[in-house]
């Protein structure tokens, strides 16, 4: 299934058994599945149309009178496009909402430049009083929403639209703030999140058949960082590769590296991700060869790691 489809189908359930959740549009109902929902669910459904700012201001005021907001919109739109509202409007004031961010980073395909967010997670964890999430499938989104939507603080969820690879078994056990680990290994940690970990797993595979052992670690929860689970796997192994659909300014490698940095027994961590660079357009495939993001790019960066580490 589609991840905006399983969205929509989970958020709906969600809205039938709570009364004060809402959605706050603009005007990307039609690309996010939850078109229809005006028509079930009236006028707990508002669109604003082409202004995230004003959504923003909205889903403050709807929070301030003990609803519990769903704002969406892609991910550039719902980020940077509103950071100062996001900030002051709801952090500043001790409100909250749950932010979609739709098809971050290089996941806007088609879309081009303008619609890729390459910096949302940075922007985002800077913000004190805000979480920030990304599921792997669409058992982790099911799982994950109500408690997002229940979350003390604002959430902001970067989300793929499109299907995604089944990573996690059905009676999966979703716990916000703690990584998953979906592999384990004792040379090599893969952290990465999102669009990657089914990649991440396959180059686990690959260099399996070649004597390097690999873990495989789902940071889906950014922001609060599991500190201690990730310190934990560091120690378990000789080196670790961040793997992620954003710029390595500020994202996963910089949450892994920060982690890192504090312990008594640092290990080399390195970064693949996008390089300090904006957006381009083409499908998913394309992206990845074209920015040296595919499978055989994070099996290639391990043996690197691996071959530094012993010159």
């Amino acid at each position: 299934m589609e991840m905006r489809k399983a969205y929509a189908a989970e958020l709906e359930k969600l809205m039938r058994a709570d009364q004060s959740i809402v959605t706050v549009d603009a005007d990307v109902g039609k690309a996010l599945g939850t078109d229809n929902f005006k028509n079930v669910f009236g006028a707990r459904c508002i669109d604003v149309g082409i202004a995230e700012q004003n959504m923003i201001g909205v889903a403050a005021g709807l929070n301030s009178y003990s609803f519990k907001p769903v704002c969406q919109s892609f991910a550039p739109f719902v980020t940077r496009n509103v950071c100062d509202q996001i900030t002051m409007n709801l952090c500043f004031t001790g409100l909250k909402a749950l932010l979609v961010g739709a098809d971050p980073g290089i996941s806007a395909e088609l879309n081009g430049a303008t619609h890729m967010a390459m910096e949302d997670i940075s922007v985002m964890r800077a913000i004190p009083g805000i979480a920030v999430f990304e599921p792997a499938d669409e058992i982790e989104l099911k799982a994950a929403l109500p408690v997002l939507i229940d979350c003390p603080e604002t959430v902001y969820m970067r989300m793929y639209r499109k299907e995604l690879p089944v990573v996690h078994a059905p009676d999966y056990r979703f716990s916000f703030g703690k990584i998953d680990v979906l592999r384990r290994g004792k040379d090599v940690a893969l952290f990465t999140s999102g669009i990657f970990v089914r990649d991440a797993l396959n180059a686990a595979e690959t260099l399996f058949a070649e004597g390097v052992s690999c873990s495989v670690i789902n940071v889906h929860t950014l922001k609060p960082a599991d500190a201690k689970g990730i310190a934990e796997e560091l120690k378990k192994v000789k080196v670790a590769l961040c793997v992620e659909n954003h710029n390595v300014y500020g994202g996963l490698y910089s949450v892994i590296s920060e982690i890192n940095s504090s312990s008594p027994a640092p290990r080399r961590v390195g970064a693949l991700g996008v390089r300090d660079r904006f957006g381009l357009r083409g499908t998913l495939p394309e992206l990845k060869r074209e920015l040296g993001l595919t499978e055989r790019d994070i099996a290639r960066k391990v043996r690197s790691l691996l071959d530094d580490l012993v010159d």
